[in-house]
């Protein structure tokens, strides 16, 4: 599979075309199988920047990533710009999406594709099947499982931040939509 097979799948078709079934999905490992380049290079002119997709010269898809943001931001601003790959830029890659600290977490200020390509990300970090599993699997041994315990073990398991696992049960609706973050 290429990154060129991506057009409108969902994170779910797109891990099982790539045979990853188990947590964690490292969306660098991702990339790497798409055949889509990824540089974590220091840039100071983006150092306001949390990652970036464009073209290079050959009109292949290039992903830049701030390498001065934590590993969990890192992976999540990469399943982010390809979100945006998957969904707002193929067919045509000619345009670069440049995300900043804004557009990736206060998506809901910037319209529909940065939600989108939000979802996307957390969907492909955290797939739903997967995650009920894994509590499923917790609830064997502590049956009486906390929402903020449930939120560190999935942190831990899946390799993304507390806050992420928050806004992804929430969504999913396995925590209330009124819980308040416990960290």
């Amino acid at each position: 599979m290429t990154y060129k097979e991506i057009k409108d799948k969902t994170p779910y078709e797109i891990l099982d075309l790539l045979e990853m079934k188990e947590p964690p999905f490292n969306p660098f490992k991702i990339a790497q199988k798409l055949g889509i380049n990824v540089v974590k290079d220091l840039d100071l002119n983006k150092i306001d920047t949390e990652g970036q997709i464009s073209v290079d010269e050959n009109g292949e898809p290039i992903i830049w990533i701030n390498p001065l943001k934590n590993e969990n931001r890192q992976r999540f601003t990469l399943a982010h710009e390809l979100g945006h790959l998957a969904n707002d830029i193929l067919p045509s890659i000619e345009n670069p999406i440049i995300d900043s600290y804004e557009t990736l977490y206060r998506s809901n200020t910037y319209g529909g594709r940065e939600t989108r390509a939000n979802q996307f990300a957390a969907r492909l970090l955290m797939p739903l099947r997967q995650i009920e599993d894994f509590i499923s699997e917790c609830r064997k041994t502590k049956p009486d499982l906390k929402a903020a315990e449930a939120i560190l073990l999935i942190s831990s398991k899946f390799e993304v931040s507390k806050q992420a696992v928050f806004h992804r049960l929430k969504n999913i609706g396995l925590i209330k939509k009124d819980y308040i973050y416990p960290f």
